[in-house]
């Protein structure tokens, strides 16, 4: 590790004398205005090819994550359980070591261990601040029958989100994905990015999850590919042979409309702003996405401005709508049931 050190150390050098956006190359600098539109650095780190032995594994896996810290994150993401040791209490060994490189990379860390709490074992996902803080701990809800003979207990049925300074956050874990509710659940107490430790890359869930809920989604995985989902469930960026992290800029404020009342206004949108936005067109569902991409715009400011209506409002008023047609104009249920 000594080597990895040296590199990380004069890896900082190199950002300080050229320069760099993160604060943790700046100095203290907590009086800065952040970004009125946020745009998140997020990097995710797969193990795949790396031997499961508990005594090189860790090591193996943050040499890996120290690559991906060239990319100047804002949050990072393991794999499930990817120390392969036995439970640990919080803080602990891991959570140090990550703690350690969360300060030194000014960096969230969201990673998966088996947590010992009491007479209780749990697979947990674990979020540290960018001063290497616990500031958040998910259980997972959903452990698999091998898991359970194992005597990992299942965590709290309802999940949680959790705040960081660029706004919130949800977490799952592998075997989670099968249960719909429980996503759903993080996209109503308001999480914009939703962390997914995994031993696998569950892509036609995940893909679904952030379609459904209109959230963004990264996975870390222990085999095949780790992957960044934008709320349409276009896969951003992924790991690969080459590349054992991926990153991606994650523009928060990205929105889903239909193309019903906004054809003209996003063309008008294009024509105004130029490069700020990213407007994408989905032509087989009849959808257009509108991402900021300034600092300093907002969609919201271009909502109001051209008076548009998401996607997600615009269901939920037509659905309004219709409630209230059916309760005083709706059709004679006597006359549509069968006279056999």
């Amino acid at each position: 590790m000594k080597l990895s050190f040296l590199k990380k150390f004069l890896t900082v050098v190199a950002l300080v004398s050229v320069g760099a956006p993160n604060d943790a190359v700046k100095g203290d600098d907590s009086e800065s205005t952040p970004p009125r539109n946020r745009i998140v650095r997020v990097v995710t780190v797969s193990q795949d090819g790396l031997r499961p032995s508990a005594d090189t594994l860790t090591e193996e896996t943050l040499e890996r994550l120290d690559l991906a810290a060239s990319f100047r994150p804002d949050i990072a993401c393991l794999p499930e359980t990817f120390t392969l040791r036995e439970p640990e209490s919080l803080p602990g060994p891991t959570s140090e070591l990550l703690s350690a490189w969360a300060r030194e990379h000014h960096c969230y860390v969201v990673f998966s261990i088996h947590v010992q709490s009491g007479e209780h074992k749990y697979n947990s996902a674990v979020l540290l601040d960018r001063e290497g803080a616990i500031v958040g701990r998910y259980d997972k809800i959903r452990p698999t029958e091998g898991e359970l003979d194992n005597t990992v207990c299942p965590g709290a049925v309802e999940p949680q989100v959790f705040e960081t300074d660029f706004g919130k956050i949800g977490m799952q874990i592998c075997f989670d994905v099968n249960w719909h509710e429980q996503w759903r659940q993080l996209k109503e107490k308001g999480a914009q990015i939703v962390f997914y430790p995994s031993a696998y890359p569950a892509a036609r869930h995940l893909k679904t999850h952030a379609w459904l809920n209109q959230y963004f989604i990264v996975s870390s995985t222990k085999g095949r590919p780790s992957s960044i989902y934008d709320i349409a469930g276009e896969q951003m960026a992924t790991s690969g042979r080459f590349q054992y992290w991926a990153g991606a800029e994650i523009p928060l404020g990205m929105r889903m409309f239909e193309i019903d009342f906004h054809t003209r206004k996003m063309r008008e949108i294009a024509a105004k702003y130029g490069p700020r936005v990213r407007i994408t067109w989905y032509h087989d569902d009849d959808l257009v996405s509108l991402a900021s991409l300034d600092p300093d715009l907002t969609v919201d400011d271009i909502i109001a401005e051209f008076e548009l209506t998401p996607h997600t409002d615009y269901l939920h008023r037509c659905q309004q709508v219709q409630d209230e047609y059916r309760s005083t104009k709706g059709p004679d249920v006597t006359s549509q049931t069968s006279s056999n």
